[in-house]
Parts: structure tokens; C-alpha cells; sequence
């Protein structure tokens, strides 16, 4: 995958976020073999257990003020993609981070996914 390949991806990942449709961007643009490790330093393994996780986080956001992208940057087969995100969730209150997603791209996928913020 070329850079502008991942580009292109990306834009339209933050295209689906946007208009309401994570999950969407979730199966399309995520990779069976999925590593992910979340701000909580836990690395979770294969796409069908972080899809769980994802769907629990999600139905416990109770409101959302902000969740966008504000920026990216691309080498290689690796993407950083900046999200600001300021929402309430059911269990852990209000939200408000700067967090990074550093993603390792395989076959026109994310395989390895990690948060920093």
C-alpha cells in the first residue's frame, strides 16, 4: 500500500467516524490479525475481540462534544492519526484527550493499532 493509498484510507476512515458510522470504518478499514493496545497500555488481540470492546465503549458514551481528527501524518506503511475527543461516558465520567492512533498497515489494513495521548 503507497502512502497516498493510506492517505486516501484514512480520509475516508474520519469520513465515517464523522457521520456517526465507527463501526463502519471499523470493518472496512481493520484487519483480522488486529493488534490494538488502548490508552490503558492492554494489548488485545484479533478483530472479532476488539469489535466487542469497541461496541461495549461505544454503548456507554452518553454524550459527545467533540470527535474529529485534527491531523496525520504518514511513512511508509505507518500512520499517525490525531483525534480530539471531549464526551461523557456511562462508568468513567467526562472524557476531554489529545490522543494519538499509531497504526501499522498490512494488506490495505490496520494490523497494529496503539493510543497515545
Amino acid at each position: 500500500m503507497t502512502e497516498q493509498q493510506i492517505a486516501t484510507a484514512l480520509d475516508e476512515l474520519v469520513s465515517l467516524v464523522a457521520e456517526g458510522k465507527p463501526m463502519e470504518a471499523f470493518e472496512k478499514f481493520y484487519h483480522e490479525n488486529l493488534e490494538k493496545t488502548d490508552l490503558d497500555g492492554i494489548t488485545h488481540q484479533g478483530k472479532t475481540v476488539n469489535e466487542k470492546i469497541g461496541l461495549d465503549l461505544l454503548s456507554k458514551v452518553t454524550a459527545v462534544r467533540d470527535f474529529t481528527a485534527v491531523g496525520k501524518i504518514i511513512k511508509g506503511n505507518r500512520s499517525f492519526l490525531v483525534w480530539s475527543l471531549d464526551f461523557d461516558h456511562a462508568n468513567n465520567g467526562a472524557i476531554k484527550v489529545t490522543q494519538v492512533a499509531i497504526q501499522d498497515w498490512e494488506d490495505g489494513k490496520i494490523i497494529r493499532e496503539r493510543f497515545i495521548a
